[in-house]
């Protein structure tokens, strides 16, 4: 089990903040802490929100986090937030400037990503994560970065042609993509817990769905009016996805249709989906010119990681870190 590094986590800091990182004073809270950075305390209750939210994300692609696997976890998004502590700390030292334009956007295209106002309210509710903590993780997120592109990225050397070709020769046996399929679809959630009679209704309404999209009502429009991922921003568009990227029931159906087709209402631990396959691609080897541009980004990213690695670490040596 392997989770992002820091440099992604940093990176992509709107990700982490639905952990609910929130560190606080310690002097000032009667909570108890799983870590203290410089007397700044990481609430116990965070690092648990945080591994129970990565654990969930993870089902959301068909894995399931095994028991055994729970302890190394807990380690690992641990340091995370302990670094992005570190770095948060230092960009504050630095006196970044006005941020909140920044942080307002980021919030705005969180709640986007949701579909809606009362889908984001919802799954604040269910994890536990309160809207002005959300915030200030944005912020934290915002300002870390901010400290970084500065202080560690503006140094970094460009990426040439030369090493570009290096790693694509390097690599070209790894690069062989199988069958991909590309599908939009809409889903009406179920909870778990959900009553017959409630499983009914939904199940109702997806089929009146469907019939609307079978008789030829734009399935984009339908998706982003009626379905409840958060696709539903993008007219329920997934992109393209391989075997094992989705959980079974969903990825049998996608890939059982033709492009173009809509399926019959499909049932996984989500809910009802009706899916509608808008292209596929045979497997094939991608060529240079095809991830020349991912190449560099690659390139780039090790380079961020590894200069973000070295300033965490420097930052740890002048630390007082206790973990508790």
């Amino acid at each position: 089990m392997r989770i992002r590094n820091i440099w992604f986590a940093v990176a992509a800091f709107v990700a982490i903040v639905l952990f609910s990182v929130v560190s606080s004073d310690a002097a000032s809270q009667k909570e108890s802490f799983a870590a203290k950075v410089n007397g700044a305390g990481i609430k116990k209750t965070t690092l648990d929100a945080a591994v129970n939210n990565f654990i969930e994300n993870q089902k959301m692609f068909g894995t399931t986090v095994k028991e055994e696997e729970k302890d190394k976890l807990k380690k690992d998004i641990l340091n995370e937030l302990v670094s992005a502590e570190l770095l948060y700390q230092a960009s504050q030292k630095e006196g970044i400037g006005d941020l909140s334009k920044d942080v307002d956007s980021q919030l705005e295209n969180i709640k986007k990503g949701f579909g809606s106002d009362q889908e984001f309210q919802k799954v604040l509710k269910e994890r536990g994560i309160e809207a002005k903590d959300l915030k200030e993780d944005i912020k934290k997120g915002v300002s870390i970065n901010a400290y970084l592109e500065k202080n560690v990225f503006s140094k970094l050397s460009p990426v040439t042609e030369d090493e570009k070709k290096q790693e694509y020769e390097t690599n070209k046996d790894k690069l062989n993509v199988p069958d991909e399929t590309k599908a939009s679809h809409i889903l009406i959630k179920v909870d778990e817990k959900a009553t017959p009679e409630e499983k009914r209704s939904a199940k109702e309404k997806i089929e009146a769905l469907r019939t609307r999209a079978m008789s030829g009502e734009d399935f984009a429009k339908l998706a982003k009016e009626n379905s409840e991922d958060g696709s539903a921003s993008n007219g329920g568009d997934l992109s393209y996805f391989r075997k094992g990227q989705m959980v079974k029931p969903f990825e049998d159906a996608a890939f059982g249709l033709e492009k173009d087709q809509i399926s019959p209402v499909v049932e996984t631990q989500f809910g009802y989906h009706v899916i509608k396959v808008t292209d596929k691609k045979a497997a094939h080897t991608l060529t240079y010119d095809e991830v020349s541009k991912d190449i560099e980004k690659f390139l780039i990213n090790n380079r961020k990681r590894d200069e973000v690695n070295k300033t965490v670490e420097a930052l740890k040596k002048k630390a007082k870190i206790e973990i508790l």
